[in-house]
């Protein structure tokens, strides 16, 4: 088997310690230098095209910065610009939380680290007793919520192009009411907002928001969906459709039309191949008896190639091309299909793991695959008759395995793809994620090279949709726009 399955997440969630502490930066990004170099699958890919001294002045000009670097952000600050030298994706530095794992810090102690945050003295009663008083209000004020946070947004008194998020309800640890979530500045087009976003650890992110339905109850901010609930407004069967598209963890089949089903995934990561699975078997005398199916993957978080195994054949009319891969064989990287191994049930993932690292310590230095070929074929011994017609709605943040399931999904004549380019990171994948030397910062690099490279990358790059929707189609028309289309 060439084409390994543990690809893993585009997004890794780390928890970040306090900005205040010190490290040796240099030492630290020697350490990250040394170790980047000899196990990354991209890491001599990326230096053949641009070249050794290239390379080597660019290193030298960050060695002489990180001299002068005590702090921990502004370390971890300086070895990502190192690390996007070699690509944009499945790679990273972050800063590790070092408290001891079982003596994690209490509630009381994170409220007091975050206790001096900036605050606006306002409740959601007294924001809804200011805005019932207020003249020509902009939609953005109100109350919303994406399902974790609830927000009163107020606009500033001395600018109409400013406004003030902050919280009303939130896990009141890391956040408590009233302190400010994010800030907003409306855009001269009187529909989009730039936003300084505050993080869980109130970092700030700059990053913009912006209505994404006729009746202005529902804002795109920092990739995710709110909803407005004050002021209330109703909503339309495809507003509604919308609203579950964007909170919904789950996977989940709506009927559109007589002639059009529509299937929401969320997430392609290893935890919801059962949940995706029992929804494809929930279904199956729905989806094939029924002419259409648009599959909506936008917003994806990569995951595991496995998680989509049960939607291809639905898809399927001809057989699949699949690449594999070359792994780095290095000790890092055996121990790291080692660990990978304890985390399956199925004995032929976890002695396909255990084989992976055999093989690496006899090859070190080298790249190995599992297979004699290249490539294998996919087939089915079916080819359903329904769905005649399967539309794939993505957009610039799916990467990683939603990435692997286009490529896979587009090779039946069934398939079309609508949407925008994809975020362009899967040609090095496989990721694995290690603690620094100095316990102060985690890496995330990556064990393996696709044989797609260098004749078809899509890193940088993206998959290409077959019908490309533009800013004029509102996120909210995305679908119907699609089913019209399909349905003609």
């Amino acid at each position: 088997m060439n084409k390994t399955f543990l690809i893993v997440a585009v997004i890794i969630l780390i928890t970040y310690r306090a900005s205040a502490q010190e490290c040796n930066c240099l030492e630290s990004f020697n350490w990250m230098i040394y170790t980047f170099e000899n196990n990354d699958a991209g890491f001599r890919y990326v230096i053949d095209k641009k070249g050794v001294e290239d390379y080597k002045q660019f290193t030298a000009s960050l060695k002489e910065k990180a001299i002068g670097i005590s702090k921990l952000n502004g370390c971890q600050e300086l070895m990502s610009d190192w690390l996007k030298y070699f690509r944009s994706g499945h790679i990273g530095v972050f800063v590790k939380d070092t408290i001891d794992d079982t003596k994690q810090p209490s509630d009381a102690a994170i409220r007091l680290q975050y206790k001096n945050e900036k605050t606006i003295d306002m409740t959601e009663k007294s924001l809804i007793a200011a805005l019932e008083k207020k003249q020509n209000k902009n939609p953005i004020e109100g109350i919303w919520s994406d399902g974790n946070y609830t927000l009163g947004i107020i606009g500033n008194e001395n600018s109409d192009e400013k406004f003030t998020a902050f919280i009303i309800k939130a896990d009141s640890v890391y956040w408590i009411p009233k302190q400010i979530k994010a800030e907003l500045t409306l855009h001269d087009d009187n529909k989009t907002f730039g936003v300084d976003y505050y993080m869980r650890n109130h970092s700030k992110e700059t990053t913009s928001a912006m209505f994404t339905n006729d009746s202005s109850s529902l804002l795109l901010m920092k990739n995710n969906y709110w909803k407005r609930i004050y002021p209330k407004s109703s909503m339309t069967k495809k507003e509604e459709l919308m609203l579950l598209f964007s909170t919904s963890k789950l996977p989940f089949v709506e009927r559109l039309s007589d002639k059009t089903l529509y299937l929401r995934i969320p997430s392609f990561e290893a935890e919801q191949k059962h949940f995706i699975d029992s929804t494809m078997s929930k279904n199956d005398n729905l989806i094939t008896s029924t002419p259409n199916l648009i599959i909506d993957i936008r917003n994806g978080t990569g995951g595991s190639d496995a998680s989509y195994e049960e939607i291809i054949k639905y898809l399927y009319t001809n057989p699949i091309r699949e690449m594999g891969v070359q792994l780095l064989a290095t000790e890092l990287n055996a121990k790291a299909y080692e660990k990978y191994s304890k985390q399956y049930d199925d004995s032929s993932r976890i002695n396909h793991c255990l084989n992976v690292a055999k093989k690496m310590r006899k090859n070190i230095g080298k790249f190995i695959t599992m297979d004699t070929n290249t490539f294998d074929m996919d087939t089915f011994p079916k080819i359903f008759p329904f769905p005649k017609k399967v539309a794939i709605i993505c957009n610039q943040n799916n990467g990683s395995t939603d990435e692997q399931f286009l490529i896979d999904a587009k090779q039946n004549t069934k398939v079309k793809v609508f949407g925008r380019p994809t975020l362009g990171t899967l040609d090095i994948s496989n990721m694995n994620v290690i603690d620094f030397a100095d316990n102060h910062f985690v890496l995330a690099y990556c064990m393996s090279k696709s044989f797609r490279i260098p004749e078809y990358c899509i890193d940088g790059v993206g998959i290409q949709p077959d019908y490309f929707i533009d800013d004029a189609i509102k996120d909210s028309d995305w679908v119907d726009y699609v089913r019209i289309l399909i349905e003609q």
